[in-house]
């Protein structure tokens, strides 16, 4: 027989049940505009009936029913959008970091506006022809000093501007760090706090949101994979690795890397290096080490090329004051030795040699001819690989040798300079384990650097120079004046006229000389109105000698500025690119687990019907139970 308080038991099921629908939709309304909040759905059930199946069961006409619960509170969510999101928020963060800083560096060319080094090189080279105009004229020498030293400046300003927005990367690289360590912390601590909550039954729906919240904003700073497949824990992997297990975090740490500056690097605990694939942290770290590094390198190349070129050619000249074999731009090398001796490997002592640039000591010219076969080596392009071989036949003629040369990796650049002598010149080597700036080896097997250039001493490998031997430079049978060592660290940030000619613009070697001794170098005026030399510096403006890429400096100029806004182009299209995917993934998220005004109102109205009518059902039991008590009175 059922209870005669049955029906308001009824009611009172149908008052709770209606009472949580209208506080959950209350819930979602507050929340409509909390960043990461999902909406959240009531599932009513109807409660276990009266009776259950069995031998004793009441004889009634069926089973009775008790009315409603509360099943759960869902959150509506769907898990393969979230996964879609986060892959794509990757791309988006590493884009975003790639085209800030592509974005900065045209900035900082200046391209195609005005100042910039383009313009400040067309001035100089301009200045020179003033001066080869009329070499004993005082103003155009002091034009050219004053254009030459715009010049200079132009070249610390840029170099100090990328240097800065390199060492701007390297801040926002440990601010990231920082963030990845500290959402992975949060992360873990939400991890802990839902699975105690679950334990109880609970489904903690807001803790839920708040942890794919924070998974959502690490998604976009480092390229994560979330395994949810473990009831008990969820994982958040970088690569293969797992940032966070459950409870527990494995921090990264941000290290400074010597071979790069002392620049950060993404380390984990153990010593291994974080494979990044796509986020903000791997945008940055590209953005560093590759287009600001290779903007700053361009511009140190500029720079000690157009030095070196310059000085070249002025030292074999004469100023007005008969003075010869002085510098134009200052030149600082980074040994402080004569022989070239440098600590390559930071322990205190000299362990190699750091030679620039060397020319041969006999004059040739281009269509030479060899005359016998052999081999030139220049070492591994990497390290531990197989050394750069160049050979060569008794049918080629120089400049066939050249262009193998320049057409190998062997580091350096050959060339014949004004004299006619057979230079090689370093360059930014491909790997960064090699010092910049550095002839890393010479070896000739036969009798082209020996006797037909005058550069080694002796062919085969006892003859050989090599960067890693102290005292090397004793290999080239040279005079001293056809040796440079390697220029100090970032030549365009030192960069200047040299103090004797700016104390003395007579000093300014524009005249010519006469060899009268059979060194190939001049040493003998021909005139103080001559203008050879100063035409012949000139000159360099239109000459190929560029020795990263073969090409005048206008021509290399023109097509770093091109390279880095090309980039610049690119970066922006696939930067709106995943963000129009983005986009339209987040509104189909909010599409389902969005709050919709009109629904929630909806669904309030229905619930308050059904508070109504349960509060009305418990009020006729009651006036039903108030008449039969009174008539057993």
């Amino acid at each position: 027989m059922l209870s005669t308080f049955h029906g308001i038991e009824v009611g009172k099921k149908g008052l709770m049940a209606n009472n949580m629908g209208l506080e959950t939709t209350g819930h979602n309304l507050s929340n409509i505009e909390t960043e990461g909040y999902s909406r959240q759905k009531v599932n009513l059930t109807a409660f276990m009936p009266l009776y259950e199946p069995s031998a004793n069961r009441v004889e009634v006409p069926g089973q009775i029913g008790t009315g409603v619960v509360v099943q759960d509170i869902e959150r509506v969510r769907d898990q393969a959008i979230d996964d879609r999101i986060n892959y794509e928020k990757g791309g988006l963060g590493y884009w975003e970091a790639k085209q800030q800083f592509l974005r900065q560096i045209e900035m900082i060319h200046n391209e195609p506006g005005k100042p910039n080094l383009r313009t400040a090189l067309d001035e100089y080279w301009e200045s020179w022809q003033k001066v080869g105009a009329d070499p004993t004229e005082r103003a155009s020498r002091e034009e050219l000093i004053q254009r030459a030293g715009a010049l200079s400046k132009t070249f610390q300003h840029t170099f100090d501007s990328l240097y800065d927005l390199r060492k701007n990367a390297d801040n926002l690289i440990d601010q990231r760090i920082n963030e990845i360590n500290h959402m992975a912390g949060e992360i873990s601590s939400l991890n802990l706090q839902i699975v105690k909550s679950e334990a109880m039954g609970d489904k903690p729906n807001d803790l839920y949101d708040k942890r794919d919240l924070l998974v959502d904003k690490l998604s976009k700073v480092v390229d994560i994979r979330v395994e949810r497949n473990n009831k008990h824990e969820v994982i958040v992997y970088i690569g293969t690795e797992n940032l966070v297990q459950g409870g527990l975090v494995n921090k990264i740490n941000g290290v400074g890397n010597p071979a790069n500056e002392g620049f950060t690097e993404a380390i984990w605990a153990d010593g291994r290096k974080v494979k990044l694939g796509g986020g903000e942290l791997a945008g940055l770290i590209s953005a560093r080490d590759e287009d600001v590094k290779q903007a700053i390198e361009q511009t140190d190349s500029l720079s000690v090329n157009i030095v070196d070129s310059t000085n070249e050619v002025h030292r074999d000249g004469y100023g007005l004051n008969l003075t010869t074999n002085n510098n134009f731009f200052k030149e600082l090398p980074i040994s402080p030795y004569a022989d070239g001796g440098y600590d390559f490997n930071n322990d205190g002592n000299p362990d190699g040699t750091a030679l620039f640039k060397v020319s041969g000591s006999e004059k040739i010219n281009e269509t030479t001819v060899i005359g016998s076969s052999g081999f030139l080596n220049f070492g591994p392009s990497v390290p531990n690989a197989a050394d750069v071989v160049v050979a060569y036949n008794a049918n080629d003629k120089v400049k066939d040798v050249i262009d193998k040369i320049n057409q190998s990796e062997a580091g350096v650049t050959a060339y014949l300079n004004q004299r006619g002598q057979l230079s090689f010149k370093a360059k930014f080597p491909g790997d960064d384990r090699f010092p910049p700036f550095v002839i890393r080896h010479v070896e000739d097997s036969g009798n082209l650097l020996v006797g037909i250039a005058g550069m080694l001493s002796q062919s085969g490998g006892a003859g050989a120079f090599d960067y890693r031997n102290i005292g090397d430079v004793a290999k080239f049978n040279v005079p001293s004046f056809n040796v440079s060592f390697t220029p100090e660290k970032h030549p365009a940030a030192w960069m200047e006229v040299d103090s004797k000619i700016i104390a003395n613009p007579d000093s300014i070697a524009a005249a010519g000389g006469v060899d009268t001794n059979g060194d190939s170098k001049p040493d003998k005026i021909n005139g103080l109105g001559d203008n050879r030399n100063a035409l012949a510096i000139a000159d360099l403006r239109n000459k190929k000698i560029m020795v990263e890429s073969q090409s005048t400096f206008g021509e290399f100029t023109r097509a770093m500025v091109g390279d880095f806004g090309t980039r610049s182009e690119s970066a922006k299209i696939n930067l709106d690119k995943n963000n129009a995917v983005v986009d339209s993934l987040v509104n189909l998220r909010h599409e389902v687990s969005g709050v919709n005004v009109d629904e929630e109102m909806a669904k309030m109205l229905m619930f308050q019907h059904g508070y109504n009518a349960s509060a009305r059902l418990v009020s006729t039991f009651d006036r039903m139970l108030e008449t039969l008590i009174r008539m057993g009175a």
